[in-house]
């Protein structure tokens, strides 16, 4: 599975890329701050192509496994392409265990995992409370956190910036915090992705 993820990302990458870069001019910043290593990369989430533009920005050499909403990795087209990309679904409105152990894993093979704690597209402005699952996944696996913002405007021909801020390891009180740490901790990594876009 894994030859075959790393086969098809190496054949779509660069196509994707250019088709990408004709449709919205892009600037990609702070790809140094990408680690070695395992990671759960963290983005805003404001449309469609945040999943593939997240990809771009990591680099050609590096292929996150990406947790996406159950109901777009099921889609036929979209579905089938995330899916050739390393996209797996996750059961948002439950607790989806398999989801967490399939995360879990993929962190314990040494790759990186790509989840939008927003849990759904945001248009400008608005707000949602965001899910508590990526920091909860990073902090059991012991692996850090990689912020990553994606402007939330996306009009044809404009430019679309992705900013790669620095991992961080969320201060919590040990493998099984409470609710509300996970809570006070997702709502501080939101805000790291958000300070992202305003000092660029």
């Amino acid at each position: 599975m894994k030859f075959w993820r790393y086969y098809i990302y190496n054949i779509v990458y660069w196509p994707v890329r250019v088709i990408m870069g004709i449709w919205h001019f892009h600037r990609f910043s702070g790809r140094e701050n990408v680690p070695e290593g395992p990671a759960v990369v963290c983005c805003n989430h404001s449309g469609l192509a945040d999943p593939v533009w997240a990809v771009l920005v990591m680099h050609d050499r590096i292929v996150p496994w990406i947790m996406a909403k159950k109901s777009v990795v099921e889609t036929p087209v979209l579905g089938a392409f995330l899916r050739g990309w390393g996209a797996f679904g996750v059961d948002r409105d439950h607790a989806d265990l398999e989801a967490v152990k399939k995360s879990l894993r993929v962190l314990r093979d040494g790759e990186k995992l790509l989840i939008f704690p927003e849990g759904t597209r945001m248009r400008e402005g608005k707000q949602v409370a965001p899910k508590s699952g990526a920091v909860m996944i990073a902090n059991r696996a012991g692996v850090p956190i990689l912020p990553v913002y994606i402007s939330p405007r996306k009009y044809p021909f404009q430019k679309v910036r992705c900013v790669v801020g620095q991992p961080y390891t969320p201060q919590l009180s040990g493998k099984r915090p409470s609710p509300e740490e996970l809570n006070r901790a997702t709502e501080e990594l939101m805000q790291k992705i958000y300070r992202l876009g305003e000092e660029q």
